[in-house]
């Protein structure tokens, strides 16, 4: 896969000085104690795996360290974070960076302010009056991954971007600026080797076409990748809720022969992953939705279903509704 080869050449290259500089707790750190503190977790994708590697390597104190192993690999020693065991983790209601803001006690007002906006980036998706903000965070996060390949970004250039992220936002408040995006844009082409884009060729389909191909009979499986708990809350009625983790050939046979297979998250940064798992492993027409994920799907007025939602049956009805007149349907919902 291209994030482990460019992980592991990255890692070879750089050498475990530098990377040790790069996941410090702070640009000039004390002598580190002969036990670091190692903060675990697996490489991914979304924004609050990495905005959360940021706190944890910046605020945790002088000889925290971040370490990433492959997904599937054993994780090395250390306290994990944003892994469905870890008591550092993302719940219906919490980013795993809200859940490390509160286990570090931070009371720094750029961090609690940055929280608001990862939460809004990877658990809101039942308003749309977010802060704008996090809409500039987001789009900067997204630039990052298109221009290097989206599983193509290592570890270094993650935290180094929140690294950007708190100065310009620091910045912004001292000088009571809006957040500028342009200043949000980083180079990692040293760290940057390898990327190769080919091996994400994940489509994107319009939601249009997704529900066009509902009403035309084809079949389609919405493909949940959020833990239970957040599932539970409200989801694409008639989705599977399966975990990355869960990935395999049983799972390929499952999901044969269906025309698209959907996976999505909040804003499909775990998603994408989902769906390049699913395409490895031998799954046809496996793709993401745009607008992206459920955040995307409820923007436009589509039926959710779960506690905080209608109820199966009355989500179903109103899907059907609305796949009797797709185009209609979303041109009332303003898409």
């Amino acid at each position: 896969m291209a994030a482990e080869h460019l992980y592991r050449t990255v890692h070879a290259i750089a050498g475990c000085l530098a990377l040790t500089f790069l996941f410090t707790a702070c640009s000039h750190p004390a002598p580190r104690s002969a036990r670091a503190a190692n903060y675990v977790t697996e490489y991914g994708l979304g924004p609050d795996k990495w905005a959360t590697a940021w706190l944890l390597t910046r605020h945790a104190g002088s000889d925290a360290r971040l370490v990433v192993s492959m997904p599937g690999e054993p994780l090395p020693a250390g306290t994990p974070f944003d892994l469905p065991s870890s008591a550092i983790r993302r719940t219906a209601d919490q980013s795993a960076f809200e859940v490390a803001s509160a286990r570090l006690n931070v009371t720094d007002p750029v961090v609690l302010e940055l929280a608001r906006y990862v939460h809004e980036m990877e658990i809101n998706f039942w308003t749309n009056d977010g802060p704008a903000q996090a809409t500039v965070i987001e789009e900067a996060y997204r630039s990052l991954q298109h221009r290097y390949g989206r599983d193509a970004v290592p570890p270094q250039c993650y935290v180094a971007f929140f690294d950007r992220v708190y100065q310009v936002m620091s910045d912004s408040r001292a000088r009571a600026l809006p957040l500028a995006a342009e200043r949000l844009a980083l180079d990692c082409g040293e760290l940057v080797h390898t990327a190769d884009k080919s091996r994400e060729r994940i489509p994107e389909v319009p939601i249009v076409d997704v529900l066009s191909a509902v009403a035309a009979g084809r079949k389609v499986i919405f493909v949940d990748v959020r833990e239970s708990d957040e599932f539970a809350e409200g989801h694409i009625p008639g989705a599977l809720n399966i975990p990355i983790r869960a990935v395999g050939q049983q799972l390929r046979e499952q999901l044969d022969g269906a025309d698209y297979v959907v996976s999505y998250c909040v804003k499909d940064f775990r998603g994408f992953e989902m769906a390049k798992a699913l395409a490895n492993v031998g799954v046809r027409h496996s793709v993401i939705m745009r607008p992206y994920g459920i955040k995307g799907w409820a923007t436009l007025g589509l039926p959710v279903t779960g506690a905080r939602a209608l109820s199966e049956e009355h989500a179903q009805q109103a899907l059907a509704g609305c796949l009797s007149n797709v185009s209609a349907c979303l041109a009332r919902e303003g898409a």
